[in-house]
């Protein structure tokens, strides 16, 4: 009995032995001698800073700081109270008068809502709709009763901000998106013919393609990666000549494969479509690890999910962030818009202003794209860590990210380092249980050790 206790005792140690050699066998390695292009700069949002009650609390630094690629105009009006702006109803109140004339057209607050976000350095994709009602009736999220009519109108707004028209400007905005997620029947249309979507589609954006040849016009922001939606978008807008510059797509995922895998069919799609060069933008996505029965139903459940570190808004899913930041690189997509920089439930920022988890993930990826944009090589064995470096142009600048979803292991990540000294000091930034933090670290022999928790970011600056 003696003896086989004793050999149940090896067998157990030569096993753990053996995962631990595996756990630090896993090559982790940066170069910085060794660039490999540019890092995409996917890291757009849905909203910026507020209008509503700015001069009482603004949170234009807090997005300037975050260097957003991006800003989708979608559900605008939910996150300003009081004030009418970027939806066509709320610009053309009137949706029977005359598209024009000018004095139909409310446009002042949308004008300084857009001026803030090109001060910030972002590019505005307007959304040219309505945002989503939640109401017991659809008083403007339903099919617009005249397609011309609605045609005209965008036309109207896109004249303003891109010709000066209205005492507008020449801001060249480039994104026009017609419609958000038609496919959610009847919140935000009320016609389960996908064919009236894209009948819709294409007589607007023929419209908009006869006056303004040189803007970027798509949709349909469809809640999912619905390919044989976008099949059947595609080959009506081929049949009719209307344009499919880029498609949108929308996603709240639990895995990153959810968000992952979508961009290489829907570029197969597009491409057999006749629309290689479409871009694609998965313009609305959010780690969301619970149910919409969870949050939607149940105050209690929702405010709980909210909350809690692995939930919507914790380190978990500030690790999720920068994790499938890094993994799209290496994808066909083009664009994407988390949701959202603000705005109640769903905001980097909480009810009281103060800055949740995600919002230092965003903030850190941003600044390795703004500060290190050329991307170096990097090797992490495609598992639950992704690495992604980065460079200026003169190479003095240099920052890596290291993003930790869900690793079985918590072991320390031991991370090669080349094309920087051999030893010395660096500065930690940590998205983690305990919040974000930094500190100095020092290493030795060329190779940097990091404590590793099952989920977490942190950003290297040497």
């Amino acid at each position: 009995m003696k003896a086989k206790r004793l050999l149940y005792l090896c067998c157990v140690t030569t096993l753990v032995a053996a995962a631990a050699a595996t756990a630090y066998s896993q090559e982790f390695s940066v170069d910085f001698s060794q660039p490999t292009g540019e890092i995409r700069p996917l890291n757009g949002v849905n909203l910026w800073a507020p209008l509503s009650c700015e001069t009482l609390e603004s949170h234009q630094a807090d997005a300037e700081e975050c260097f957003f690629s991006t800003v989708r105009l979608h559900d605008v009006p939910w996150d300003n109270n009081g004030l009418r702006l970027v939806d066509v109803h709320q610009i053309f109140g009137n949706l029977d008068a005359d598209p024009g004339d000018p004095k139909n057209y409310y446009f002042e607050p949308t004008d300084d809502y857009i001026a803030n976000i090109l001060k910030g350095g972002a590019t505005p994709i307007y959304r040219l709709g309505t945002s989503i009602e939640h109401s017991e009736i659809n008083y403007y999220a339903k099919k617009p009763k005249d397609p011309n009519q609605f045609a005209d109108i965008c036309a109207g707004i896109v004249r303003h901000y891109n010709a000066g028209w209205a005492n507008g400007f020449e801001w060249n905005l480039p994104y026009w998106e017609i419609w958000n997620e038609p496919d959610l029947v009847p919140q935000m249309w009320d016609d389960r013919d996908w064919n009236s979507y894209c009948r819709f589609y294409v007589v607007v954006a023929k419209r908009l393609r006869k006056e303004f040849p040189n803007i970027k016009i798509g949709g349909p922001a469809l809640t999912h990666a619905g390919y044989d939606m976008i099949k059947q978008l595609a080959d009506l807008c081929k049949q009719e000549g209307a344009p499919l510059d880029f498609v949108s797509w929308h996603c709240y995922a639990r895995t990153p494969e959810e968000l992952l895998g979508p961009p290489a069919k829907m570029r197969e799609v597009l491409d057999a479509a006749g629309f290689p060069d479409a871009e694609l933008h998965l313009n609305e996505w959010h780690y969301f690890p619970c149910t919409w029965q969870e949050i939607q139903h149940s105050i209690e459940s929702k405010v709980a999910w909210y909350a809690r570190p692995d939930g919507t808004h914790g380190y978990v899913s500030a690790a999720f962030n920068d994790f499938v930041l890094t993994r799209w690189q290496d994808t066909p997509l083009t664009m994407s818009n988390y949701y959202s920089f603000t705005f109640k439930d769903w905001g980097t920022l909480d009810a009281d202003g103060l800055k949740r988890p995600t919002y230092y993930s965003l903030k850190l990826f941003g600044e390795l794209v703004h500060n290190s944009p050329k991307r170096v090589q990097t090797s992490d064995g495609g598992g639950s860590v992704a690495l992604l470096g980065g460079v200026d142009a003169d190479g003095a600048n240099k920052r890596l990210l290291v993003s930790v979803f869900k690793r079985e292991e918590t072991t320390p990540l031991p991370i090669t380092l080349k094309g920087v000294p051999e030893k010395g000091s660096v500065s930690v930034a940590v998205i983690g249980k305990d919040g974000f933090q930094e500190t100095q670290l020092d290493y030795a022999d060329g190779v940097l050790k990091l404590d590793s928790a099952d989920s977490g970011v942190y950003r290297v600056r040497f």
